[in-house]
């Protein structure tokens, strides 16, 4: 239940990484799937592992069942799920089942896999980034990429929020890491302005912000003066 490189530019994720699946739950995949053989569908799946129900619908929102789906629809095999977990438990195979042939659903936009990775995985195997959706919509309003930014000068820029820090030795500042995609900075926040935006910043996932730069090497720190929030879309129920 570990990383395993495929080749060189290759890597295989564990089932252990999608959320919800413990350790435990992953091995029991992979053992069911050694010794009863490969799965045939998200029907044999669910028939013969026993595994809880919030997990389910997390592995195929994770598109964990992408390769036994013919269409490669992870609304698809979250219908046939619920339809199926409606009629018996996991792990048991009925005499006589519901018919789970699923109705006419569309497929998912690039956007909303990319979402639905991060969700589940945290990580995406596209190769998106969050951004990528807003890139020119940020180049428009005169935000510059964060390997843009340069000393001294005064900037918009943009990126997902990584990590947040209010430490009780900081007098009230906050300091976000915004990344997007190939380059991080250190947001600086005053206690004025986390005062203000204390909500926006408490739930936001992607930030505008204007600020100072201050460049030393491979270290770059924003002295935030505005900021907004990013939107980065809604599609929590994607897979409904």
């Amino acid at each position: 239940m570990s990383y395993r490189a495929e080749n060189t530019r290759t890597v295989r994720l564990p089932l252990s990484t999608v959320e919800g699946v413990s350790e435990a739950a992953a091995r029991l995949i992979v053992q069911e799937r050694l010794t009863g053989g490969k799965y045939a569908s998200v029907e044999d799946f669910y028939d013969r592992v026993e595994i809880k129900r919030d997990a389910l619908d997390t592995l195929a929102k994770a598109g964990a069942f992408d390769a036994v789906d013919a269409q490669k629809n992870r609304r698809e095999a979250f219908y046939v799920l619920h339809t199926i977990a409606n009629a018996r438990k996991p792990g048991t195979r009925g005499l006589l089942g519901p018919q789970a042939e699923p109705p006419e659903l569309s497929a998912l936009s690039p956007d909303e896999l990319l979402f639905l990775d991060l969700e589940t995985k945290g990580i995406s195997e596209s190769g998106r980034h969050p951004l990528d959706a807003h890139r020119a919509r940020l180049r428009d309003v005169g935000c510059v990429p964060l390997a843009g930014l340069r000393h001294g000068r005064e900037a918009w820029t943009a990126g997902l929020v990584v990590t947040k820090q209010r430490p009780p030795t900081a007098k009230g500042f906050a300091f976000f890491v915004l990344e997007d995609g190939s380059n991080r900075v250190q947001a600086i926040i005053s206690p004025d302005l986390w005062e203000a935006h204390r909500v926006l910043l408490r739930d936001a996932r992607a930030l505008i912000v204007q600020g100072e730069a201050t460049v030393q090497g491979r270290a770059v720190t924003i002295k935030v003066k505005r900021l907004s929030e990013l939107p980065l879309g809604n599609w929590a129920s994607a897979a409904d």
